[in-house]
């Protein structure tokens, strides 16, 4: 009690000291009995039922546009371009002139060519001649040898003049034949200097201009090197595809095709498989297939590019979900359904892809509700609320929970009251 007296100073401290102690007590104790509104809250997910129809089965491919014919044009002769009578975006007729070649030297090897047949038609005729002039002599000394007028020797030199003439005949008759297919060969390079279209099409791309040399060698030798001209025919066109070997049964001669091209994003070309490639490129291990496709309307260019979807068959009454439900974990696959307020993880089979929706071939009965947005924040036996897939922006938490919530722990009761603070004791 002296103590106290003699240190009036430290037992108010002391007081305050027991005093703030107690206040921090009472706040501790108060705020653990308050439910944490945290934990009461649960995530939100979407959800779907899966879809029971007809499903197609397709097969897709990327490929390039091509004409149904394309050449390069080149030249059968030797000479100087003299004249271009098309260009690069003209539409030729079959047969139609696209090209002159100077044909000075032709027309004159024509000329040169006819005179030399005209030579040799005039050395038949003289051998015609000279033949009728020997059978007259060889008759008038068969008929003087009867009579002695002539010697043997006379007549035997006659019949050899005849033999020699006929002889000679055939040699100016095989001459005359010669020069005829010289001057036909003359007419034909003269032709040829004159470039044709071998069908109807469209000039793509000119590469050569008024006065450059061409040979022959070229079109003859090489099937890669640039012609003059490339000409396509684009009435019809087509795509070659590459289906990989577990493919290659699927596929057959008159199968449906679907063609989107890039520059046309909203509409479908619709074509056919018509041809199969029956061999397999050993290093690519895959097999060409072309689909054509009607072109009328020129709408589609060689080189585009193109998606290409066949059918190659149908899967009656299939249980479809949408693609954003399903989770593949290395080789694994899964969903999340909600059964009793809980997402639950269900493996699950897939087949084919159409659009945004996957096959399921097992796992699901098709009455199920999955998870299709908010996947990723659920695990085993998370405690989820509802709603459709569609309904609102994106998954999340909500703090008031749905009759699919189960609360991840029951609220605290009514809060007791709190005790007197120490100066109200005193």
């Amino acid at each position: 009690m002296n103590q106290i007296r003699r240190h009036p100073g430290l037992t108010v401290a002391a007081i305050v000291v027991l005093a703030l102690a107690g206040l921090v007590v009472f706040r501790l104790t108060s705020s653990g009995a308050k439910p944490d509104a945290k934990k009461g809250r649960v995530i939100t997910v979407g959800i779907g039922t899966p879809i029971r129809q007809d499903l197609d089965v397709r097969l897709t491919f990327t490929a390039d546009i091509e004409p149904d014919q394309q050449i390069n044009v080149f030249s059968r002769v030797d000479g100087y371009i003299a004249k271009f009578h098309v260009d690069e975006g003209d539409y030729v007729k079959a047969h139609q002139l696209l090209v002159e070649i100077d044909h000075t030297d032709y027309i004159h090897a024509v000329n040169r060519a006819k005179a030399n047949l005209a030579a040799a038609k005039a050395d038949v005729l003289r051998q015609e001649a000279n033949i009728r002039n020997a059978k007259l002599t060889l008759d008038r000394m068969q008929k003087l040898i009867k009579d002695q007028f002539v010697s043997q020797q006379d007549l035997d030199n006659a019949q050899v003049n005849y033999d020699m003439a006929l002889a000679q005949i055939e040699s100016v008759r095989a001459q005359v034949k010669q020069m005829e297919v010289a001057l036909q060969q003359a007419e034909t390079n003269l032709t040829y200097s004159y470039i044709r279209a071998p069908f109807a099409g469209y000039i793509a791309e000119r590469t050569l201009d008024t006065g450059a040399s061409v040979t022959g060698a070229t079109a003859s030798t090489s099937t890669t090197a640039r012609g003059i001209l490339t000409l396509q025919h684009i009435d019809t066109v087509r795509t070659m595809i590459e289906v990989v070997e577990k493919d290659v049964p699927l596929i057959k001669i008159g199968q449906k095709a679907e063609v989107r091209a890039e520059a046309y994003p909203n509409r479908v070309f619709n074509g056919q498989v018509t041809r199969i490639v029956q061999a397999l490129n050993r290093g690519t291990r895959t097999m060409t297939v072309e689909v054509d496709l009607p072109n009328k309307d020129l709408a589609l260019k060689g080189g585009m590019f193109a998606r290409v979807e066949i059918l190659v068959g149908m899967h009656p009454n299939a249980i479809q979900i949408p693609i954003d439900a399903l989770t593949k974990l290395e080789e694994a696959q899964y969903v999340y359904v909600v059964q009793d307020g809980k997402a639950h993880k269900m493996p699950v089979g897939v087949g084919v892809r159409s659009g945004n929706m996957i096959e399921i071939t097992e796992g699901l009965a098709g009455t199920e509700q999955v998870i299709v947005s908010g996947k990723d924040l659920v695990g085993e036996g998370t405690p989820v609320q509802t709603r459709p897939a569609d309904s609102t922006p994106g998954p999340g938490v909500s703090p008031e929970p749905t009759p699919h919530t189960v609360p991840t722990e029951k609220p605290a009761g009514p809060t007791a009251p709190a005790p007197p603070h120490p100066k109200d004791k005193t």
